[in-house]
């Protein structure tokens, strides 16, 4: 049996009364507060940002009222549990305008998994009766009747593929190996998808496109519509069961199928297949000394920086450091394990950057909070649907942190972040290129083929 929002709150209920709001969840950096980085630099709605502990909660920056902090929401999921509150609509318009990124976790000193709990906190508020707000319940009604939450027409989900010559690789009957697309690189990023189905053809991938592919579920399980998200997800399973392997390019639903999935199956339950991000896989053959780039005068001498998606960064660190502890039978565990593996992690798709950086010419420059302290780009969550100002609010902080070390492209490996970056980075007047990394690699055709 699947389970409910209020099952997976009741399972978190220890870890919800760790909280002792102490706030250290409202500031990045808040265990190196001594770090240095770009000084006082304004941004273009008229922040200034600034080096130390740094707010970073959107939702806190945005609304700043108590509730709106993580804080705040833990004490109204703990308030929920005890009785004291019950859920209405005053109580979901106070834990919707959440992004769920995850730097709330990533900063608490107790290790609190703060995104399991408003999500759970969101499905049980869902399941009580509240109504979603309209927006939500749109998206909710379109992937109810289309397996999708753009309206996009099913026989339109591989157009892209067979647009750039790739139909061949649609429902390919000897291929172990599938990429899962997702739903935004299908009917809105084209760019991504194409990118990576043509790197994978061009590494001599024997690739499949399974035409039964729907919605991953990530909307519904971030805004509480766990009934829609498990339905996906069983289809999903379903469609993608006799693959080995599965490639994704979206952050977003490569953090649902193999951190979500599990969650919300039932405990006998597994997933029939492996999965990796197509980054990795390209880092893995450039270690292995397998991919050289060539090099490129329009590249040559650019800023590149690089946004760490939420879904593929912060979420897999949070989820690797709660399985590392809870598999540790000594209550004096060395978080150096940890925060080595972390970092090991958030390395790899910066391998593809400084390979690009010596062998195409660009120049590879970090922004001031990156890896576990990113700032997010204000997309995930249903944000983006919900409150899309809000949403691109944020994404032009972040935009301005590109700014700041005088970023000509900003690159990310996430359709959903590319997209609220792009728009932020036109509307609020950034001046920058933002592309994925492997869009990058593809569109200026990077791929030195002689070294394959």
């Amino acid at each position: 049996m699947a389970k409910t929002g209020m099952e997976r709150l009741k399972e978190l209920e220890k870890e919800i009364y760790k909280c002792i709001h102490c706030k250290a969840c409202r500031f990045a950096y808040s265990g190196e507060p001594s770090k240095n980085g770009i000084g006082e630099f304004a941004g273009k709605q008229g922040t200034v940002l600034y080096e130390g502990m740094v707010d970073s909660c959107p939702a806190g920056i945005e609304y700043g009222w108590e509730a709106f902090w993580n804080a705040g929401k833990i004490w109204i999921a703990r308030s929920i549990l005890s009785g004291d509150l019950e859920f209405s609509d005053e109580v979901r318009d106070v834990i919707m305008p959440c992004i769920t990124c995850g730097q709330c976790a990533a900063q608490c000193e107790n290790k609190i998994p703060t995104v399991d709990i408003i999500e759970s906190l969101r499905a049980a508020c869902v399941e009580s009766g509240v109504s979603m707000i309209e927006k939500h319940e749109l998206v909710d009604r379109l992937v109810k009747e289309l397996n999708n939450p753009y309206g996009g027409k099913a026989e339109e989900r591989f157009k892209w593929a067979k647009d750039a010559g790739l139909g061949k690789y649609i429902n390919n009957k000897s291929a172990k190996v599938g990429y899962y697309v997702g739903c935004t690189a299908s009917y809105r990023q084209i760019e991504v998808a194409t990118a990576t189905a043509k790197i994978f053809e061009e590494l001599g991938i024997d690739f499949t496109l399974i035409e039964d592919e729907v919605c991953c579920g990530s909307p519904f399980f971030r805004i509480g519509a766990v009934d829609t998200a498990q339905e996906l997800m069983r289809k999903n399973l379903e469609a993608f069961k006799d693959l080995e392997t599965v490639y994704f390019s979206c952050a977003g639903c490569y953090r649902t199928i193999t951190i979500d999935y599990p969650k919300w199956m039932a405990e006998d339950e597994k997933l029939p297949f492996k999965t990796m991000h197509a980054f990795e896989l390209v880092s893995k053959l450039i270690t292995e000394g397998k991919i050289k780039f060539k090099p490129n005068k329009e590249l040559k001498g650019k800023v590149v920086t690089y946004h760490d998606p939420c879904h593929t960064g912060r979420h897999f660190a949070l989820d690797m450091e709660q399985e590392m502890i809870k598999n540790s039978k000594n209550l004096m565990f060395d978080m150096r394990k940890v925060n080595k593996a972390i970092d090991e992690w958030f390395e790899i798709p910066r391998v593809i950057l400084r390979k690009l950086e010596e062998d195409v010419g660009i120049k590879f420059v970090e922004m001031y909070r990156i890896k576990n302290n990113s700032m997010c780009c204000g997309a995930g969550g249903g944000v983006r649907a919900g409150y899309p100002d809000f949403s691109l609010r944020t994404a032009s902080l972040r935009c301005d942190e590109a700014n700041a070390v005088k970023a000509d492209i900003l690159t990310t490996e996430c359709p959903f972040c590319w997209r609220n970056l792009s728009d932020a980075n036109d509307l609020y007047n950034h001046g920058m290129q933002v592309m994925g990394v492997l869009e990058m690699i593809s569109t200026y055709n990077l791929l030195d083929k002689s070294n394959m």
